[in-house]
């Protein structure tokens, strides 16, 4: 019963954040709720599960809402543009798309040497976009920055699907990671090819205005938005963001971070409270949009992880490979690994499907760490598109770009570096 559950959960999600005009916050609350108690759950505990589930996401709602403000305001103030100005003169970039892709990637993998994809986010996307908005770059290409190379990035040791993979197996993390070298290699190397060729393609689209930092700095800016700049308070406006990120970095909760921030930056900009409200609202709009979006993830989640529906699923799919084809049963799963990560978190596929294809292959001879490597590989690519983690509705909000959207530029690619990896590793991974 909780298979076909959460077949029937995965699969209207999908259909209709996908196919339908139906916000995604309604559709990731509505359809749990609705198929969860027809399965046998029970009304009750359905509803105390979504509840856990709201709680569990809370933090990164705040986050989202107060780290959007404080960025909001840091562009209003005008802080980016000095520094969007220089990586301006830097000689290659702004003179073809790549160029400004290969950047941002490069910030990316720089940014995400902590591990966490929150950082990541906070530190490439706000001066990023700004830079892709201007230079007549999608919005869409700079999500497939992220999801790629963040997902290559992931594979470090204290990243979070290496730590969970050897939690697992009871296996030393370094023993696992050293494994991994080549293909985190190969993985970052086959992202760079992608977003090359994604790249060649926007700029064939004629919609890029290539720039040098003196056409660049030229550009008009209104009066109303010369009138919310503050040069003068560039440099505390600098020291505040690098001593929030600083903070980030050893380890103090990211929404508390951005609440003091906000605190301190809204008041110092802005000296009426007439003038902090109307920073506030104006960018209020997106922020709760998508963060109840993200609140519309808490409560799915809450049920399919609370119900068991994930590790039923698990046990499940498992349980469609024939006896005959249990020596094969890596490869099999190995196709499956980063189309299923687009549906499934990484605790469902890492703590519910791959102990049983592991305790499956000790019985045909396959190697645990081989198993364990194909998944974090096929995994991490799948990562940055799944419908189940919040994070991931986090960045599109910051980009203020749609899951539909976000799907249709970078599904494909992740599909086939992910499955070109996870083969990779079958084959070289003892």
């Amino acid at each position: 019963m909780l298979v076909a559950a959460g077949i029937i959960i995965l699969v209207l999600l999908l259909i209709l954040i996908l196919k339908s005009n139906f916000l995604p916050g309604n559709i990731m609350a509505l359809v749990p709720l609705i198929i969860a108690p027809v399965f046998g759950l029970g009304f009750t505990d359905t509803l105390k599960m979504a509840h856990l589930g709201i709680m569990d996401v809370s933090a990164v709602v705040v986050l989202f809402i107060f780290a959007s403000i404080y960025f909001g305001v840091m562009s209003d103030a005008g802080m980016f543009e000095p520094l969007i100005g220089g990586l301006m003169r830097i000689k290659w970039i702004g003179k073809s798309v790549f160029s400004v892709v290969c950047l941002a990637a490069i910030i990316s993998m720089v940014a995400h040497i902590d591990g966490q994809g929150l950082t990541t986010l906070i530190v490439t996307v706000p001066p990023m976009l700004i830079v892709f908005d201007k230079l007549g770059i999608s919005r869409t290409l700079l999500g497939m920055v992220f999801v790629t190379i963040t997902g290559s990035m992931n594979i470090l040791p204290w990243g979070g699907p290496v730590a969970r993979a050897a939690t697992v197996v009871d296996m030393d993390v370094m023993v696992i990671f050293k494994k991994l070298i080549p293909a985190m290699t190969l993985a970052i190397v086959l992202s760079y090819i992608a977003l090359y060729i994604e790249s060649r393609r926007e700029q064939k689209l004629g919609l890029f205005k290539p720039s040098d930092d003196m056409n660049f700095g030229s550009m008009k800016i209104s009066e109303e938005a010369m009138a919310l700049r503050r040069p003068r308070l560039f440099w505390f406006n600098i020291a505040l963001t690098v001593i929030i990120l600083v903070l980030l970095f050893i380890g103090l909760p990211s929404h508390l971070a951005f609440i003091v921030g906000c605190a301190i930056a809204l008041p110092v900009n802005y000296h009426s409270l007439k003038e902090q409200d109307k920073r506030v609202k104006a960018h209020a709009g997106p922020v709760m949009m998508n963060a109840y979006t993200i609140i519309g993830a808490g409560i799915m989640l809450g049920i399919m992880e609370g119900g068991e529906i994930f590790a039923a699923l698990g046990n499940g799919f498992a349980s469609l490979i024939p006896d005959a084809f249990d020596q094969y049963i890596h490869l099999i799963f190995g196709i499956l690994i980063t189309p299923l990560s687009f549906l499934l978190n990484s605790d469902a596929m890492l703590y519910g499907i791959m102990p049983v294809v592991v305790e499956i292959g000790k019985d045909v001879g396959i190697s645990t760490t081989k198993i364990v490597s194909m998944f974090v590989v096929g995994r991490v690519m799948g990562t940055g598109l799944c419908l189940t983690t919040p994070s991931v509705y986090l960045g599109l909000g910051m980009m203020n770009i749609t899951y539909k959207d976000a799907f249709k530029r970078a599904a494909k690619w992740l599909l086939l570096l992910g499955t070109i990896l996870v083969f990779f590793v079958a084959f070289t991974v003892s």
